[in-house]
């Protein structure tokens, strides 16, 4: 559990962390990555962004998220009886693409007693990494699939994208 204590993370039973963190250590490939576990804070909202907290679960750690839109998508999540766990901004990924050192932060990780069709249909597994960015916001194609087979092959789950809130409510 060393490697996450700075990881924020809200659970519907207490138990669920202890799974969680022995879930997330099976799954860990680190060749070729650096993974660093809770190390990017949600800056101070300024301007036009809506960051703020979401109370996921009672008596749990309030989730720090950078937009209305985040917020929507934790809510949804918590809403749903099968999720079990929620973190924002859980890991840093750090690897070399094309000769060019990236870095990387998913918005949201969920993990998920059992995963209903409509969570099932966008994509989301037991243990899943969430990127919450409206349609409006493009990322390159090529970076995306990299940034997508980077996560599954060092955490072995899938990332994503969830661009809309019709997405998170359906």
């Amino acid at each position: 559990m060393k490697q996450f204590e700075f990881l924020r993370i809200a659970c519907r039973n207490p138990s669920t962390k202890d799974e969680l963190a022995s879930l997330l250590k099976e799954r860990i490939r680190t060749e070729g990555v650096e993974l660093k576990w809770g190390f990017r804070r949600v800056p101070l909202s300024r301007g036009r962004h809506h960051g703020g907290y979401v109370c996921a679960f009672r008596c749990q750690p309030l989730l720090r998220v950078e937009s209305a839109l985040e917020r929507h998508v934790l809510r949804a999540l918590a809403a749903d009886q099968g999720c079990v766990a929620l973190a924002t901004q859980p890991v840093t990924i750090q690897w070399t693409w094309r000769g060019t050192v990236r870095r990387y932060t998913p918005d949201v990780l969920v993990m998920l007693c059992d995963v209903p069709e409509p969570w099932s249909a966008v994509g989301l597994e037991r243990l899943s990494l969430v990127e919450v960015k409206p349609t409006r916001f493009s990322v390159d194609d090529d970076l995306w699939v990299e940034r997508v087979r980077v996560i599954k092959e060092a955490l072995n789950m899938p990332l994503v994208r969830l661009a809309t809130l019709p997405e998170a409510l359906s």
